[in-house]
């Protein structure tokens, strides 16, 4: 599999035979072998491109130039596309050689490359960002695209143009406002932080000076901190909470092994995790008058109505070998006290070998062997011999009824899907506790649960006191007047108040790209 990669990324990276060579040798552009003319994408779209512009420069404004390189430049660091790291490697060549006619020439090629790219990010995104490599040509222009890129070019207006086809959320511009303020950064030769042990307020440091410079990297607040000691005053306590806060972790204000990790991130990896997660937004909704976003990352739901956020929580997630999917669903309906129909592979996996180990497992949480799934005929779990059953040949379904201790809790908030994901409250309150969330099966599990379901209830006009009844028959369904949507989404980088918050990447997503540096 890695032989098959290597050559597909060899293949991409070697140039390719143009088939308009010969239009831009003759208006002596370019020599008959230039290499520029193998590496074009859109070679006859750029040919008409130049042939309605008169054959006149495209790219003499500077700042149409960088605002291309720019956005080349992010989706380079983001470290999915070889094809588009190629093309600005080009670009970069030809424009400190001072080699206008090709500059130019795969300037307007490469601005088609990058509207083709905006246009399927919405389509192909989930494989760029998460799965393969953008390394293949990608589909020409529609003639009503083409015709608006020459106009733009007649006008003057490529800056916005480019602008049309960059995300405009605040996220994303935030996103690349803190990337301006990291690349600042590079040019430094910043060495890592290092302490022995722990360090809190009272203790020395030998290395302030460098902990300061690498919080300032993310932003944070070091306007009251002392530049005359060499310890950890209590001046630096607030800033190290701030920058424990803003990368997940307990904000304890004690240095240890995590904070450290986060301290010593180069600026070259924080510049691809901004980059990444800053081109991965186009994936993500724009329209936030009734929806809810999962960010799994990030162990946090928000649920927004009216164009309003109404409620914030925390999440569990699944985790890493049982990962929750990233999927848009449809809330449809709030299920009160609900039962449990137990999933094949949780019941494979880590049913049956617990009741291969203590008989009355199942008895102690209340879970019934049924033939399939709706039957009211029960099997008698003593008649099954446990203790020589394969798991995976097991004929029968399990279901646990609802109660308290029911794995879904009292409420589940119904999102039909062939995956069965949906989100739903938790007897196992104390996980909510934790920094790190992630241990489910794949389901969300949610904060709070009851205050949720109170509030959709009231967004929706629906009856309230079915919630606050203190007995509720298993499994009453309250239907939503109007579904709202459920996207679960992967940032491990976004904007929240003013700062961009980091997060671990816990499904490695963000590692296949950019390495572990």
């Amino acid at each position: 599999m890695a032989r098959l990669y290597l050559l597909l990324l060899l293949i991409i990276l070697m140039p390719f035979q143009s088939l308009a060579n010969s239009y831009f040798e003759q208006i002596g552009w370019l020599e008959k072998d230039s290499h520029v003319l193998r590496v074009l994408q859109f070679s006859k779209d750029v040919e008409s491109i130049y042939h309605e512009h008169d054959n006149r420069f495209i790219w003499f404004d500077l700042q149409q130039s960088t605002r291309l390189e720019f956005q080349l430049e992010v989706i380079a660091s983001a470290g999915f596309s070889p094809l588009f790291s190629r093309q600005l490697q080009y670009l970069e060549y030809y424009r400190k050689s001072n080699r206008w006619h090709e500059y130019d020439v795969l300037a307007t090629d490469t601005l088609l490359l990058y509207i083709s790219y905006a246009e399927q990010a919405k389509v192909l995104g989930y494989d760029w960002f998460f799965k393969s490599m953008l390394y293949k040509p990608l589909p020409r222009l529609s003639s009503a695209v083409l015709q608006m890129v020459v106009s733009s070019i007649v006008n003057k207006q490529l800056s916005e143009l480019i602008e049309t086809y960059t995300p405009d959320s605040s996220d994303y511009q935030k996103l690349l406002d803190s990337y301006l303020h990291v690349v600042k950064f590079t040019k430094l030769d910043i060495p890592e932080y290092t302490q022995e042990g722990l360090r809190g307020v009272g203790e020395p440091l030998d290395n302030r000076e460098i902990l300061l410079v690498r919080m300032e990297m993310v932003d944070v607040d070091l306007s009251g901190v002392r530049r005359d000691v060499d310890w950890y005053d209590e001046t630096l306590e607030a800033p190290i909470k701030e920058f424990q806060r803003l990368h997940g972790l307990k904000d304890d204000g004690v240095i240890g092994s995590n904070t450290m990790r986060w301290l010593n991130t180069s600026p070259h990896k924080r510049l691809a995790i901004l980059a990444l997660n800053a081109e991965r937004s186009r994936l993500w909704p724009i329209n936030f008058d009734n929806l809810i976003i999962v960010n799994v990352p990030g162990f946090e739901m928000k649920y927004w109505s009216s164009g309003k956020e109404v409620f914030e929580s925390k999440v569990v997630v699944g985790r890493r070998g049982r990962p929750t999917p990233l999927m848009t669903i449809e809330l449809e309906s709030l299920i009160l006290n609900p039962t449990w129909n137990v999933p094949w592979r949780i019941m494979v996996r880590d049913i049956i070998p617990r009741v291969k180990k203590d008989p009355a497992y199942l008895v102690k949480e209340n879970i019934t062997i049924v033939p399939r799934w709706g039957s009211k005929e029960l099997i008698d779990p003593n008649e099954i011999d446990w203790q020589n059953l394969r798991p995976s040949s097991f004929p029968y379904k399990m279901t646990q009824l609802s109660g308290d201790n029911n794995a879904l809790g009292l409420y589940k908030f119904n999102t039909p899907n062939r995956r069965a994901i949906f989100l739903h409250d938790t007897p196992s309150k104390e996980l909510f506790e934790e920094v790190s969330r992630a241990f489910s099966s794949g389901c969300v599990r949610v904060e709070n649960a009851e205050q949720f379901a109170s509030i959709l209830l009231k967004r929706q006009g629906a009856d309230m006191s079915l919630v606050d009844e203190n007995e509720v028959a298993a499994n009453q369904s309250i239907p939503l007047t109007r579904k709202v949507p459920v996207h679960i989404i992967y940032q491990t980088a976004w904007s929240e108040g003013g700062k961009i918050q980091y997060r671990d990447d816990i499904y490695r997503f963000d590692r296949r790209i950019h390495g572990k540096s």
